[in-house]
């Protein structure tokens, strides 16, 4: 069974409960951070939160298409401690 995202209105298989699917979810919760921890205005705050975004999605594509990889995704994905 599909479902459509309420912000991009694509096909997917999941969508959270805010009606957003992963890939728009994860834009949004970006964004929000930039604008609530700096001083971008809301155009650049959205360009890097695309950019931002963009690049942790693809990273998680790549991640789940390795093979033969013996820790999962999530292990890897744990935080570590803070970074500052």
């Amino acid at each position: 069974m599909t479902d459509k995202c309420d912000c991009c209105k694509r096909s997917v298989d999941v969508v959270g409960e805010g009606g957003l699917c992963f890939a728009c979810e994860t834009f949004q919760a970006i964004a929000m951070l930039l604008k609530e921890e700096t001083d971008l205005s809301n155009e650049k705050a959205l360009d890097l939160a695309s950019d931002l975004s963009g690049l942790v999605l693809t990273a998680i594509v790549q991640r789940l298409q390795l093979s033969g990889n013996e820790q999962s995704l999530l292990e890897t994905m744990e935080p570590r401690g803070t970074v500052n």
